[in-house]
């Protein structure tokens, strides 16, 4: 049997080349020949609501001032735009959307724009994705602290509301409220605890005013305990003496400390009631939050690295 004949050199080259051209020309078109079109992005309504999220987040990036608030939200912002995924790119090698051409808004206004946004943001959320709901509140109060922390220190006591709401403190929850009785008497019972202890405190201050800020401070606590109790199925576990260590009240500044514990634990309380809550309890628990946190920024030895990137939040989501 004849053995199969081996091409010619040349018609072999001749063949190469072919292939190599082939290849060329389909490398240059193998977006049309070899890969289908990448579809184009059909996103639900909570993911719109992310990615504007998002875009806020990086607009408070870059219109971050020299400002305390401008420094703490540098350092702040990026750990929130992580959290919600980053902004949005149509493919890898992509760049972010840039924004409108147009004057850029100001550090208070993206600030304002975030908060307030985000709330609106949180209340369209809450049925189809209640973990970005409460995402978006986090993100809210954290903008909140950041932003008015320089004007809080030195404040005197009162009840304050979360910024970008309608300015009248809602502290306390509607009889209806979908918190659980136990949480709300555990609040109840910090708060009468707080009250029993700037007692203790204005008895040991030698300053006049600094005694009269703390009974101040006592009543407001005590009138929150007693708020929290008249809600129907809400148990009283009121104490009739708490115990105050000594060593917390000796000096000015452990008095200080003492105090500042108090509120801190109080704003961190009702910031982890921001995961799981209803639309009708959402604004009652981050008014209280931010009360709570804004009468701990108003005690010397509040440190503004310890406002939190997301408060009540343990995880990114």
């Amino acid at each position: 049997m004849m053995a199969p004949m081996t091409p010619s050199p040349s018609r072999w080259m001749r063949g190469l080349a072919a292939a190599a051209v082939l290849a060329v020309a389909t490398t240059g078109c193998s977006w049309r020949l070899e890969t289908p079109p990448i579809p184009s992005r059909t996103p639900t309504a909570t993911v719109v609501l992310r990615d504007d999220a998002a875009l806020r987040e990086q607009a408070v990036i870059d219109a971050a001032d020299s400002s305390e608030a401008g420094a703490l939200e540098s350092a702040l912002a990026p750990v929130r735009l992580e959290a919600l995924g980053g902004v949005y790119v149509p493919y890898p090698s992509a760049s972010p959307v840039p924004s409108p051409t147009g004057e850029q808004p100001s550090f208070a206004e993206a600030v304002d724009a975030a908060i307030a946004d985000a709330l609106r943001g949180a209340d369209a959320a809450q049925d189809e994705d209640p973990g970005l709901a409460a995402l978006l509140r986090s993100i809210a109060l954290s903008h909140a602290m950041t932003t008015t922390v320089a004007d809080l220190a030195g404040a005197e006591p009162g009840d304050r509301s979360l910024p970008g709401g309608d300015g009248v403190p809602d502290l306390a929850p509607a009889e209806a409220t979908e918190v659980d009785g136990d949480v709300l008497a555990a609040l109840a019972l910090a708060h009468d605890e707080a009250a029993f202890t700037y007692e203790v405190i204005a008895a040991r201050s030698e300053d006049e005013d600094a005694r009269a800020e703390a009974l101040t401070r006592s009543r407001l606590h005590e009138d929150r305990a007693a708020a929290l109790l008249a809600l129907p199925g809400v148990e009283d576990r009121r104490e009739t003496l708490y115990d105050v260590p000594s060593a917390g009240t000796g000096t000015a500044e452990e008095r200080a400390a003492t105090a500042l514990a108090l509120e801190t634990a109080l704003a961190e309380a009702y910031a982890a009631l921001i995961d799981g809550a209803s639309a009708q309890d959402a604004g009652w628990i981050l008014d209280a939050a931010y009360d709570a946190f804004a009468q701990a920024a108003s005690l010397p030895g509040f440190e503004v690295a310890d406002i939190p990137a997301l408060p009540g939040l343990s995880v990114s989501r």
